[in-house]
């Protein structure tokens, strides 16, 4: 795809799941971002459940995507700031690029559900009683994942604050 491609934003979303620590994968980094969303959206088909209506979904999704632009914005614009500040650490560079890696990974992910649901709705799959079950398993995990990754931003913005706004430089 050249440069429509978004195979990088993942695959850097993907690689900030390991235990600073030790270097190694996270497991329950990699359990809240994957398997809790999988198996949120297969329990969902098990019950049967059916998404009627994705118009609010839609907006609500939306809304917090946009909202996850300008935070992108904001840590580029912090991160431009950091060549300026030889107090820095390695450490507190790696955490805003992180950060600025799910933020992005969420952004893209919630334009993919949204576009997701979208086509689902439009074509009355996700409502329908055969279909409905399937489809609404997989907005529910997607959904799940979605706010994992928020969550993730979240925390690591925090962190980041803490490490350079908090202390005195």
């Amino acid at each position: 795809m050249g440069k429509a491609s978004l195979w990088r934003v993942p695959v850097s979303h993907f690689s900030t799941l390991y235990d600073a620590r030790t270097g190694k994968p996270d497991w329950r980094a990699w359990a809240s971002q994957v398997g809790i969303p999988f198996a949120g959206g297969v329990v969902a088909y098990l019950m049967n459940a059916r998404l009627v209506d994705v118009g609010d979904v839609v907006a609500g999704v939306s809304i917090v995507s946009g909202l996850l632009f300008s935070m992108s914005v904001f840590l580029f614009q912090l991160r431009m700031t950091f060549a300026r500040d030889s107090r820095l650490t390695e450490f507190d560079y790696r955490l805003v690029d992180e950060c600025m890696a799910n933020t992005l990974w969420a952004i893209v992910w919630g334009l993919v559900f949204t576009l997701y649901l979208i086509v689902a709705g439009a074509g009355n799959w996700i409502g329908d009683r055969r279909s409905g079950p399937i489809f609404t398993g997989i907005a529910v995990a997607a959904a799940l994942h979605f706010l994992a990754v928020i969550m993730m931003c979240i925390k690591r913005l925090r962190r980041a604050y803490e490490r350079i706004a908090m202390r005195n430089l």
